[in-house]
């Protein structure tokens, strides 16, 4: 039997959501080859050890919880840090399991902290000539100067966002350019760069679920999401639940679809992803035209995840699929 410990919460603002993937991920391992524990890590950044982790980050109550170090992780076999956004799906946390040496799902620092940070991550795609949004990021010494520069370049819509964070949190956008200072404020709440997009013509967003290692991938999907508001935002992910999704997604000749699945599985390489990442697309069926928008390193895993609705499409199960990425862990840990 091996011990994985599962770590949750966080300082992030997608707290919530790493909790709720977190019990989905707990739920579906197959307790006849692991026996998880629960790490909660509260707002603050502590860790605390105990089998009423769920509850104790949800209400402040837990049975059996107890303050550790962050020694108390190299007891375990391995680590799935069920962390979303900063200082957990940014390298920074990846960096602590190297230095301590334990083997860990997902990719390592440099490719999450690359596909963390919009900005870098989009410096490097247009290096590599691949289609995306025209953008300009700064932070907020460079702000008068870059919305300056932004009003005379970047053509609306555009959407305004913290460079590193998830789940549609601080994102807006912005329809006429009276609220583009208002957008970037909202943005700067959540992190110290700002990344402004211009807005595409698109009739879809795509996702494509990546699975494995360089050379060894599983590449599902693509799906379709169709959201409820202007753009996919918190609300509709987790509170509304407006979205309709497409999976797979319908009506696409198969040449449009295996070039999907070919990009997808070239920007996993190129961002030298490892384990599991879902690279997402926006798409206009009409032309034909085809943008990379981002990388998601550790992607959501709750019940309405576009990751496992697309690895289950292969007819993989959701312990499989959590097994899958604990042996990959062990791989590279060897």
């Amino acid at each position: 039997m091996k011990t994985v410990g599962v770590v949750f919460g966080g300082k992030s603002p997608e707290h919530d959501v790493s909790i709720i993937s977190a019990q989905s991920i707990v739920s579906n391992m197959d307790r006849n080859v692991y026996a998880p524990v629960l790490f909660p890590m509260n707002r603050e950044g502590q860790l605390f050890r105990g089998d009423g982790g769920f509850e104790f980050l949800k209400s402040g109550t837990g049975e059996d919880i107890l303050p550790v170090s962050f020694d108390e992780l190299k007891k375990m076999d391995v680590i799935f840090p069920v962390l979303h956004g900063p200082f957990g799906e940014d390298g920074t946390i990846q960096g602590l399991f190297e230095m301590m040496g334990i083997p860990y799902v997902g990719s390592g620092v440099e490719s999450c902290a690359l596909n963390m940070h919009k900005g870098l991550f989009r410096d490097v795609f247009a290096v590599k000539g691949i289609a995306q949004p025209h953008y300009r990021y700064f932070s907020r010494v460079d702000k008068t100067a870059s919305l300056k520069e932004i009003r005379q370049t970047l053509a609306l819509p555009l959407f305004v966002k913290p460079c590193r964070g998830g789940s549609s949190i601080g994102i807006s956008r912005v329809d006429t350019i009276d609220k583009l200072e208002e957008a970037v404020e909202t943005a700067f709440r959540y992190d110290d760069c700002v990344i402004v997009e211009e807005g595409i013509d698109i009739t879809e967003e795509l996702e494509v679920a990546v699975l494995g290692r360089p050379g060894r991938l599983t590449v599902a999907g693509p799906g379709g999401l169709i959201a409820g508001d202007i753009f996919y935002s918190y609300d509709d992910k987790y509170v509304n639940k407006r979205t309709r999704f497409q999976i797979p997604v319908e009506d696409l000749p198969a040449e449009v679809l295996s070039g999907i699945r070919k990009l997808a599985a070239t920007a996993f390489a190129v961002t030298n992803c490892f384990g599991l990442a879902r690279v997402d697309f926006l798409f206009n069926r009409n032309s034909g035209y085809l943008a990379l928008n981002e990388i998601n390193t550790m992607p959501g895993f709750t019940d309405i995840s576009m990751y496992t609705k697309l690895m289950m499409t292969t007819g993989m199960s959701f312990s499989e699929l959590v097994s899958a990425l604990l042996d990959l862990a062990f791989q590279r840990g060897r």
